[in-house]
């Protein structure tokens, strides 16, 4: 049989845990030097007698166990997420081995039925089953029948000359519809067969069908079983409905707030307006230098904080509206 593709989730999870252990392994080298260097150093402590080289020696071992410290977090941070990663891929790649496994014994047993099809008691050709490959296929006989139907929803109402119909309509849903037979030993054994189709649709397992029709996103939306003359058979009607399958992100917010600098103030009335600093000279009142700048009393007061509009000291900083050279403008401020 040839190998099966390789999953691109399996080839995704295998690149990270490499990344991981690479940053692993090279964060553990730095972390154990610093840490042997921390213990030779007070190694040598220990057997120095000397009071001024204990206080040097002393001096290095504080430095190197603040280094071992320091490189111990990003060791422990990548040791962590290579684990995490390798978990994930040894979970990918058991899924990977049990769809190969059920892929060879959905082969052998067809090919037992091509070539005797009274083999394994007439079971059939068709294999439904797990997409994750956790449990064992189920064959059945779709005798009766075998047949995929696609519906659309597609507005009657009138639409732009030229516009893509694509735009007006869509898929609304797709089913397979199989009939047939569950074939066993005895009726105990088709019991347990149907009895762990319907498991599968109660518990809303996604399937694999593989027959004439051969779809992996599906799930049972319809069961029913008619009782008839077979001895050790069920006759089955099964219909699935195909899954759509949308991938979900989530953001965390944490850069969902813009970022402005502490300089850019806004007032009421006034959005992204440049501003002036000034220094206060002796004498020069809020109501001298709204004149002066054209604003009011109110708007200097509210920019710059001001509880008390009676009072500014010479030699405080204040914002005014306008650039710097607005400065230089001579106006007799009282």
């Amino acid at each position: 049989m040839a190998e099966r593709k390789e999953m691109t989730a399996l080839q995704k999870a295998k690149e990270k845990s490499e990344y991981y252990e690479s940053l692993e392994n090279k964060y553990q080298k730095r972390y154990a030097e610093a840490e042997g260097e921390a213990i030779r150093t007070g190694q040598t402590i220990e057997q120095t007698k000397d009071n001024a080289k204990r206080q040097k020696l002393q001096v290095k071992f504080e430095k190197w166990s603040k280094i071992t410290t320091a490189r111990h977090k990003p060791y422990s941070r990548y040791r962590k997420a290579h684990k995490e990663a390798e978990k994930e891929y040894m979970r990918l790649q058991k899924r990977k081995n049990d769809l190969d496994a059920i892929a060879e014994k959905v082969k052998q047993h067809n090919a037992q039925f091509s070539v005797d099809p009274s083999s394994q008691y007439n079971e059939g050709h068709a294999a439904i089953y797990p997409s994750d490959g956790s449990q064992g296929p189920i064959f059945i006989s779709p005798s009766d029948t075998e047949s995929e139907d696609m519906t659309a929803n597609i507005t009657s109402w009138p639409v732009d000359n030229g516009a893509p119909r694509a735009d007006y309509a869509r898929v609304s849903g797709k089913t397979v519809t199989v009939g047939g037979i569950l074939a066993g030993h005895d009726r105990a054994e088709a019991n347990e067969k149907y009895k762990k189709l319907r498991s599968w649709m109660s518990n809303h397992i996604q399937l694999t069908y593989k027959g004439d029709i051969y779809y992996k996103h599906l799930m049972i939306s319809g069961l029913q079983q008619s009782f008839s003359d077979l001895r050790d058979n069920l006759k089955v009607s099964i219909t699935f409905t195909f899954v759509y399958w949308a991938e979900v992100t989530t953001s965390t917010g944490k850069n969902s707030k813009k970022k402005t600098s502490k300089s850019s103030k806004r007032t009421q009335g006034h959005r992204n307006r440049r501003y002036a600093a000034i220094t206060v000279k002796r004498g020069q009142t809020l109501w001298g230098l709204s004149k002066r700048y054209g604003t009011s009393v109110k708007w200097l007061q509210k920019v710059n904080h001001i509880k008390n509009p009676n009072k500014i000291d010479a030699g405080e900083h204040l914002y005014v509206p306008g650039s710097a050279r607005s400065s230089r403008k001579k106006i007799r401020v009282r």
